[in-house]
């Protein structure tokens, strides 16, 4: 079953609901891991983009990911690339990328390649988990809307 932007525009009425009110949750749980500082959780979230692409995770189940069987290393990132992906200012990285090395949530290697280390995997489970059950709403809400689309198309 394919559902794609097109499916997403004739059954956006059943699927926007579920995700505001899930992405909500998801954003109250993140801000909430993250002491109320979504910078840090953005900042996070760049370097676990580059340091876990999905090659390195793919396959993976839930448990496998907590475990840290992870496939070949991530490509590199620095303060300055995040700045630049992000629009937050360089200042401010520097500061939340301190703050996230201080946590243990990454690791510094030389020449500033930063990494999202093992304890924030463990530290940030309830996170992990929370993004988790707004994807399986919106996961759910497409079936759904999916299903009804066929059962509309059959009658």
């Amino acid at each position: 079953m394919r559902f794609g932007q097109d499916e997403l525009a004739a059954n956006f009425g059943h699927i926007w609901p579920v995700h505001v009110e899930h992405f909500a949750e998801l954003l109250i749980a993140l801000r909430r891991e993250f002491g109320g500082d979504l910078d840090r959780m953005l900042v996070l979230a760049v370097i676990g983009l580059r340091t876990l692409p999905p090659r390195r995770v793919e396959g993976r189940s839930y448990t496998e990911f907590q475990a840290g069987q992870l496939a070949e290393q991530g490509r590199p990132i620095n303060v300055q690339s995040i700045a630049d992906s992000t629009g937050i200012p360089r200042e401010t990285v520097r500061r939340k990328v301190a703050e996230l090395e201080s946590a243990g949530w990454i690791k510094r290697h030389e020449g500033g390649r930063l990494e999202v280390a093992p304890r924030a995997r463990e530290d940030l489970a309830p996170a992990t988990q929370a993004s988790m059950r707004y994807l399986v709403a919106i996961g759910a809400a497409c079936v759904e809307a999916a299903a009804a689309s066929t059962s509309r198309e059959g009658s």
